[in-house]
């Protein structure tokens, strides 16, 4: 037997067939799968019908403001502040106030009253209890005639007096309004009167002193001041 040439690949060493490597690994593969037995999947009718449910999601809870307050300290961490009611507002309820004197409203005198309006009459020196404001105007409608007023000039803005919490109030001197008493968004107007007689009857006093505290977004009449008396 001859040797073979010099620069002849030499066939007993050569490797092995490529159609015959992919023969050993597929059974050596099918082979391992036989060793865990056939694939099992659940048919349609083996499923569960329990409502498949997502995976949970971790969220942050929602904070709440805290309530709203009128004023606030520094050190406060969070605040939910009351945006101030502006003075166009309590002199909105003044006018609405006479309009539904003149008328003799009382079911919409009363829809500007707190719930626990009080008529103070400045001139009995304090004593007694003062009356519910709502109830005291119904009286004085059922006795005195106040559309006399219609066409008269009650009162004149320019003569308003304002005042806010912080003021110091002087004028007008009374019990009843004292800066302590005083919420922190309280406005006091004192409203002297024009025409507080028609002919011989007399209606008004001849100023009259509403306290306004803030409900919401809007001021009511909490108190109000004046000296008159009914004959």
């Amino acid at each position: 037997m001859h040797a073979p040439p010099t620069g002849s690949p030499d066939i007993s060493r050569s490797p092995a067939c490529p159609s015959l490597l992919v023969a050993v690994l597929m059974g050596s593969f099918l082979l391992g799968c036989g060793q865990g037995g056939p694939a099992s999947f659940p048919t349609a009718a083996e499923l569960s019908d329990e409502r498949r449910r997502p995976d949970g999601v971790a969220l942050d809870p929602v904070s709440t403001s805290p309530p709203p307050t009128n004023q606030a300290d520094v050190g406060d961490s969070v605040v939910t502040l009351r945006t101030p009611l502006g003075i166009g507002a309590a002199l909105d309820v003044v006018d609405e106030f006479f309009r539904r004197v003149v008328t003799e409203d009382s079911e919409g005198l009363s829809e500007l009253l707190t719930r626990d309006a009080l008529a103070i009459q400045t001139g009995s020196g304090g004593s007694g209890q003062p009356p519910i404001a709502g109830l005291w105007w119904e009286q004085r409608f059922r006795r005195l005639e106040y559309g006399k007023l219609a066409g008269e000039p009650v009162y004149r803005e320019s003569e308003l007096q304002i005042f806010r919490a912080e003021d110091v109030l002087t004028t007008p001197h009374h019990p009843a309004i004292q800066p302590d008493t005083l919420d922190d968004q309280d406005v006091v107007i004192r409203v002297p009167i024009t025409t507080a007689r028609v002919a011989a009857d007399r209606l008004l006093g001849d100023e009259i002193v509403v306290w306004l505290r803030r409900d919401g977004p809007r001021f009511r009449i909490y108190r109000l001041l004046e000296d008159f008396q009914l004959q």
